[in-house]
């Protein structure tokens, strides 16, 4: 799974964790992160003469850098790009761009007490879920039919390495059904997997880790080799139509952080994430 969508599904996790973590984050810092999503005809586009046809090589979108794809995304409109910055500090950690969407602002974690909030400063509105709200949610998706089991993917060493933004990553490929990921991993980063796999840990002692879930599997099989600063995939749909993405770590900052950087103001108008979900839901 790409760094994007890791930290995506690191997020889930994390509002799920009603248990806070025994210990705070090793890591302290800032974490920037780009990602490119592509149709098959931008994909065909980007390959240039080896797109063409019907039958081709799909292959050859590895060795495009995200850079040249980003670049490309204004003419072509079948790129999705996105930007996230992450802020890590004890046990919290602050997300920054990509939900213009749905909504302006930021997202704030706090791991010691299992919470997630959405952060709209400029409508001072704040959209909550507290250890008690997923305590309900726990209850509420407790009769949910279990997902059929998936075969485990396949990873292998793929013997490359290269230095990724000052840090040393090895190249490991790993192959499911319809996925090709190619994931450039690196031991500068083990503090930060540390955390996510003890929060699964505690996840899935609690009956609420979703086996199934590609980007949380794909990222446990790298644990034990690090940490992804660099993720490819390519997927082939059952009908035949092909869809990429992509996603790198741009930059990695040691620093102290400012605890006011995962203080949300208290005068800002407070709503239940739960509540509108049984809003919208029609959950009684």
């Amino acid at each position: 799974m790409k760094s994007s969508r890791f930290f995506a599904a690191a997020a889930l996790l994390a509002t799920l964790a009603l248990p806070g973590l025994t210990r705070a984050q090793g890591f302290e810092g800032t974490i920037e992160t780009r990602a490119a999503s592509l149709s098959e005809a931008a994909l065909k586009y980007l390959l240039g003469p080896a797109g063409e046809g019907d039958e081709f090589d799909a292959s050859g979108i590895f060795d495009v850098p995200i850079a040249q794809i980003i670049e490309a995304a204004p003419e072509l409109g079948e790129i999705e790009v996105d930007a996230l910055i992450y802020h890590f500090k004890g046990t919290m950690m602050r997300v920054d761009g990509g939900l213009e969407g749905e909504m302006p602002g930021y997202a704030i974690l706090d791991f010691g007490v299992g919470a997630f909030s959405l952060v709209n400063p400029a409508e001072q509105m704040v959209l909550e879920m507290t250890s008690e709200d997923f305590e309900q949610l726990k209850e509420m998706t407790a009769e949910e039919e279990p997902t059929e089991p998936r075969a485990k993917p396949e990873v292998r060493p793929l013997g490359r390495s290269k230095e990724i933004i000052g840090m040393r990553a090895e190249a490991f490929e790993i192959k499911s059904e319809d996925e090709t990921t190619i994931a450039w991993v690196t031991k500068d980063l083990s503090d930060v997997v540390e955390v996510f796999l003890e929060l699964e840990s505690r996840m899935k002692s609690m009956g609420m880790f979703e086996e199934n879930d590609e980007d949380t599997e794909v990222f446990l099989l790298l644990a034990d080799h690090g940490f992804p600063v660099v993720e490819q995939t390519l997927t082939r749909y059952s009908w035949g139509e092909y869809a990429y993405e992509i996603s790198a770590v741009t930059s990695v900052e040691r620093t102290s952080l400012a605890d006011d950087m995962f203080a949300i103001p208290e005068d800002y108008e407070r709503h239940s994430i739960l509540e509108m979900m049984r809003m919208f839901g029609g959950e009684n």
